[in-house]
């Protein structure tokens, strides 16, 4: 009766490891989520705010969303594989766009993109590889943290991502 206990908790331990993400992505502020992905099922659809479709497929050892505009698809790719992909729309600068933003985690790291979109055309304005520890996305900037504090600091500002770096003052 033990080992059978001991069994059923070891392999529900497991089983929950494995759906655990890698990503440690927090939103502050409204965010959508439109579809979420996983390895055993990577076809999955969803509906943006404007109406349009949205996929995500791999073939031939490759990634993508492809979204689907008056009969033709819109083809973006996000990396080699996926365990969990999760695509959410936000509104970085508070102008009433929003911005889909794509975490795709797979073989133990993750990668953010966030791509601009607007009637069938896409363009990535931000890539970055997060692995595990958190990243924070709020109004206006992207922040990456390490286990010391912050590490990098991206401004949204007029369509695009600036690296924000320190800079020593000497008085």
């Amino acid at each position: 009766m033990k080992k059978l206990i001991f069994f059923w908790l070891t392999l529900s331990c497991l089983s929950a490891h494995a759906q655990e993400r890698f990503s440690n992505v927090q939103f502050q502020g409204a965010r959508k989520q439109i579809l979420e992905a996983f390895e055993k099922n990577v076809y999955v659809s969803g509906k943006l705010t404007s109406g349009e479709t949205i996929k995500s497929s791999c073939s031939g050892g490759s990634c993508s969303i492809v979204i689907e505009y008056n009969g033709r698809s819109v083809e973006q790719p996000i990396g080699d594989d996926i365990s969990q992909l999760t695509i959410y729309e936000y509104d970085f600068s508070g102008d009433g766009d929003s911005e889909i933003v794509v975490v795709n985690d797979f073989m133990d790291t993750s990668f953010l993109f966030v791509f601009s979109y607007s009637k069938g055309l896409i363009q990535k304005i931000f890539q970055y590889e997060v692995s595990y520890y958190k990243t924070e996305i709020m109004k206006d900037y992207i922040i990456y943290y390490l286990p010391s504090g912050p590490e990098n600091i991206w401004h949204y500002y007029q369509g695009g991502f600036w690296e924000l770096n320190p800079m020593e003052i000497e008085w």
